[in-house]
């Protein structure tokens, strides 16, 4: 870095200390995003309380039961939290669309229930005060508004001219206002980051060791981030001849590809790969079982034909004379063909959801914006593969939790007059309550593969072409 680039910066970043303006807005943003890391937390903190006094009052009332028949047991169901991540107060993600409890009971996988907008449309995600959305909407404005005129209004001013018959090369004065602009953003969002530090750390269990190391990503991911609308900025202010052009056609950039593309891609991937609706899907589920066999009748096909080869099995000829409880057996068999039914739906919604991403994802390329708020999503695990995997454990868990009861059915109580037995309530102690186990930050990653080098190459891309000879000759014909 040779002292022509230095000088340009240091009278680049002199320059907009200057701004009166620049720096009311400056301030103003960077209070915003302060304002907006706090509200974050204090969600943060009033989730997690809730959930802290909601799961104690579940645990407190599953342990509580008298004896009980374990068939109206599994009835009387159980909860499972999913708690927010340690960095969820820093980008909200996809949490106020999505439940964060599920209700678990037989024969049925209801889904997350007290999403916090779950009734909002779409479009009122840009409304989120987040730190996140923040620096993805907002700063690149902010970075717009300062180097919009970098070089065009050098043109019109007469300044590049001097600068050029000085000896001042075009590549060194990009790297000087690349410099200048790269600082500043460095000025206005490692505090954040910092403070985000300190308030995850403050979290206790839910700090982990990736916490640090998922900053870490987050801030060098943004200041990528900063670096392409700088490129951006500094290529169209190069190209045309006025600064109002330059701030019309910037600022309409920053419109398609953080507004009107995202939106339009969301509809053409959901167009392309639809899924099913909850409604739809629950009842697609519920079809499917009553085709396959209704374990409450006792005439059910199928359960005619399982009936028979359990008596074949126990070598009896009536279910009376079996050493456990028929009635246990077909709650077992049920639940573990509702099981089966529902995740095979599951698995077809999961498949729809990916291919969605997917359609997204390939145009990484053409829009770090995309990029860059999905990987953000990943990395505070606020995203839509992170909740999918919380239902997925909370399924498991109830499957395990079920058929554990269906067992007690099975052999701790007797086929004759099955309905009017009980358990000892002491059998309520076993049973494990629900921990989400948080997935490590390889499993967070795994669906971006290399594509995390789509828009670094694009910011190379951007910067060689600014420093290109055909950029440099275009210049000095211009001046």
């Amino acid at each position: 870095m040779n002292n022509k680039i230095i000088q340009i910066c240091r009278h680049e970043l002199a320059s907009k200390r200057k701004s009166p303006v620049l720096w009311l807005l400056f301030v103003m943003i960077q209070l915003l995003l302060v304002v907006a890391l706090f509200t974050g937390w204090q969600q943060y903190q009033q989730s997690m309380n809730m959930q802290t006094k909601a799961q104690q009052l579940v645990e407190q009332q599953w342990n509580a039961q008298p004896d009980r028949h374990p068939h109206r047991v599994a009835h009387f169901g159980h909860f499972a939290f999913r708690p927010p991540s340690a960095l969820s107060f820093f980008d909200l993600g996809v949490n106020a669309w999505v439940g964060d409890s599920i209700f678990l009971e037989a024969h049925k996988q209801n889904s997350a229930n007290f999403a916090t907008d779950q009734d909002g449309g779409t479009l009122l995600r840009f409304s989120e005060l987040s730190s996140a959305n923040i620096l993805l909407l907002i700063w690149p404005l902010l970075i717009i508004a300062l180097g919009f005129a970098s070089v065009s209004g050098e043109k019109k001013s007469g300044t590049l001219r001097q600068l050029m018959s000085m000896g001042v090369p075009f590549r060194a004065l990009i790297a000087g206002k690349s410099l200048s602009y790269l600082c500043l953003s460095v000025i206005f969002i490692l505090p954040v980051f910092v403070l985000a530090l300190g308030l995850a750390a403050s979290t206790g269990a839910q700090f982990s060791s990736e916490a640090p190391i998922r900053l870490v990503l987050l801030f060098a991911l943004y200041l990528v981030y900063c670096l392409f609308w700088i490129a951006i900025t500094l290529l169209v202010s190069s190209t045309v001849k006025a600064p109002k052009q330059a701030l019309v056609l910037l600022t309409s950039i920053w419109f398609i590809l953080t507004i009107l593309m995202p939106r339009m891609l969301a509809e053409f991937a959901h167009h392309q790969y639809p899924h099913q609706k909850r409604n739809d899907f629950e009842l697609a589920v519920k079809l499917d079982n009553r085709k396959v066999g209704n374990s409450h009748n006792p005439d059910d096909p199928y359960f005619s034909k399982f009936r028979a080869d359990t008596l074949e099995k126990y070598g009896v000829s009536t279910v009376e004379e079996l050493p456990i409880n028929y009635k246990g057996l077909v709650m077992q068999e049920g639940e573990r063909l509702n099981a089966e039914i529902y995740k095979k739906h599951y698995q077809q919604q999961i498949e729809k959801f990916e291919s969605q991403q997917q359609f997204v994802s390939q145009f990484y390329w053409l829009n770090p914006y995309l990029f860059v708020r999905d990987f953000s999503m990943a990395l505070t695990r606020t995203d839509t593969r992170h909740f999918l995997d919380f239902e997925q454990q909370a399924e498991a868990h109830r499957y395990a939790r079920i058929q554990k009861l269906n067992q007690l059915h099975t052999h701790e109580i007797h086929h004759h007059n099955d309905r009017a037995q009980r358990v000892d309530k002491s059998y309520w102690q076993t049973f494990e309550a629900f921990t989400y186990a948080t997935p490590r930050l390889s499993w967070s990653l795994k669906v971006f593969s290399l594509s995390w080098f789509l828009p670094l190459i694009v910011v190379v891309l951007l910067f060689t072409f600014l420093n290109s000879n055909k950029m440099q000759r275009r210049i000095y014909a211009a001046v």
